[in-house]
């Protein structure tokens, strides 16, 4: 029966409950009496208590152990390929590393980059020891002006004190910060062979991890036995043999970094002599000016004191004719 035809008495409301009666009067309303066409694409929608449940997207069926053994097999693959290929690029890097020391004939030029780092070292310090010494030796200069003999003594003692730090500060600390210098760098290099061989052997020895990792995922994947054997066998020949040969260049490395810097301390060596000739000089030099400052002052207090004698003699003097004046008036 249409719930339009449905007519509520007095004893029927009682007995029905509210949601059906507002329900039935709901449909009875014009317009509403009958459902709406569906569209021609879609189902007909209602109320969410009454629609059936959406169906469930179907899962992916599961891939089967042959499926996953050959993605395995291409994963272990690819990896292997990698890892050879980065034990290959580590080994080409330590081999243009040891032939940067195949020719000596800039080793000359190495010496003379680091006397003048040396030079930037110590330039700070030599140039305060330099303003010093000139200051004392103006010290000197005015130290006759008082007569004082003792204060020209003292005054030339403390310029011939700073011209001594002059000359270590341009000689033997330029010469110990040239061999400080070149030990550094002869050590970061060391230790730069150092790195690039330990980096081209840990290469070698992933890609031979790797070659085992390929080995068990062919046999998995259902490789004949002899052919993942071979190519095991053959695997490990190539990371073993580039294992070795990192061994060998970090050798030659360390001998010709030893060779090479030997020939840069010979060339050092004589600049190092040089270094400390050029401040001997220099520091003679400067003696010499003290020495001369200090009998220029001393000639000068001397004529300070004989002037001063000479007055007080004549001060005396004109005192005691005052004096005999007085006594014949």
């Amino acid at each position: 029966q249409h719930p339009c035809s449905i007519v509520p008495n007095r004893g029927s409301i009682m007995a029905r409950l509210v949601l059906a009666v507002a329900l039935v009067s709901l449909l009875c309303l014009p317009g509403l009496a009958q459902p709406a066409p569906a569209p021609a694409d879609s189902t007909e929608q209602d109320d969410d208590s009454t629609q059936p449940a959406e169906k469930e997207a179907t899962p992916a069926p599961k891939p089967s152990k042959e499926e996953l053994a050959k993605q395995a097999l291409s994963r272990a693959t690819e990896a292997r390929k990698e890892a050879l290929e980065h034990a290959d690029d580590a080994i080409k890097k330590l081999k243009a590393f040891v032939h940067l020391f195949d020719d000596h004939a800039d080793a000359k030029t190495a010496a003379a980059g680091i006397e003048e780092s040396a030079q930037k070292d110590v330039e700070k310090s030599a140039e305060d020891d330099e303003n010093t010494f000139r200051s004392r030796l103006r010290t000197l200069v005015k130290s006759g002006s008082g007569g004082d003999s003792k204060e020209v003594a003292a005054a030339a003692k403390k310029a011939n004190r700073a011209a001594k730090d002059v000359e270590l500060s341009a000689g033997d600390d330029k010469a110990k910060a040239m061999r400080k210098q070149r030990n550094h760098i002869q050590k970061a290099t060391k230790e730069e062979a150092h790195t690039l061989a330990r980096e081209a052997r840990e290469g070698a020895h992933a890609a031979v991890k790797a070659a085992h990792t390929l080995e068990r995922a062919q046999r998995h994947a259902g490789v004949k036995e002899d052919i993942y054997e071979r190519a095991l066998d053959r695997n490990e020949r190539i990371g073993e043999g580039m294992e070795d040969q990192a061994q060998d260049l970090q050798d030659k490395a360390e001998d010709k970094i030893e060779r090479y810097f030997g020939t840069v301390e010979g060339r050092a060596e004589p600049l190092e002599d040089d270094v400390r000739e050029e401040s001997a000089k220099h520091f003679a030099g400067e003696r010499r000016a003290v020495r001369g400052e200090k009998k220029q002052a001393g000639e000068e207090a001397q004529k300070v004191r004989a002037a001063a004698k000479k007055a007080a003699a004549d001060a005396k003097a004109e005192a005691k004719a005052a004096k005999a004046k007085e006594a014949s008036a």
